[in-house]
């Protein structure tokens, strides 16, 4: 997990599994972006 460009973290999953790392994108490279501080609150919001 790092920062990207935008200050939001971000990380990856690598497209192809192997014994160390069994969870992959399945021959995708899938990047996951934290989301806003306003996405996260509407989310916190609606599970009360």
């Amino acid at each position: 997990i790092r920062k990207g460009a935008a200050g939001f973290d971000i990380c990856f999953m690598h497209p192809k599994a192997n014994d160390e790392f069994p969870i992959a994108g399945e021959g995708v490279l899938i990047e996951m972006v934290q989301a806003p501080p306003e996405v996260i609150q509407a989310f916190e919001a609606m599970a009360i």
